[in-house]
């Protein structure tokens, strides 16, 4: 496996200690690894949301007339969903 060196200056080195003592880990290497393991899968997930948002129909273009009315609809389907959430936790 290829290897790479890397300089911090000294509170970065400490934040990265304190992180490796926290989560039980051997090394820094570790660490590092675990981060740009998580980096990769946030790339994977929001590039399907992209493709998600691209696939979902047309573009609607949002003007200063339908601006407000455009961000309360978003609003309105987020609050749904929670309440929807809400319910079926309760329920379940």
């Amino acid at each position: 496996m290829p290897t790479m060196q890397i300089t911090l200056p000294e509170p970065l080195e400490q934040f990265v200690q304190s992180k490796v003592a926290q989560r039980g880990l051997g090394c820094p290497e570790q660490y590092v690894e675990q981060l740009l393991e998580e980096e990769r899968k946030l790339d994977e997930y929001y590039m399907e949301k992209v493709r998600e948002g691209l696939a979902s129909g047309p573009p609607i273009r949002v003007t200063e007339e339908n601006r407000e009315a455009f961000w309360n609809g978003i609003k309105e389907n987020i609050r749904r969903k929670h309440e929807s959430r809400q319910r079926k936790d309760a329920a379940g």
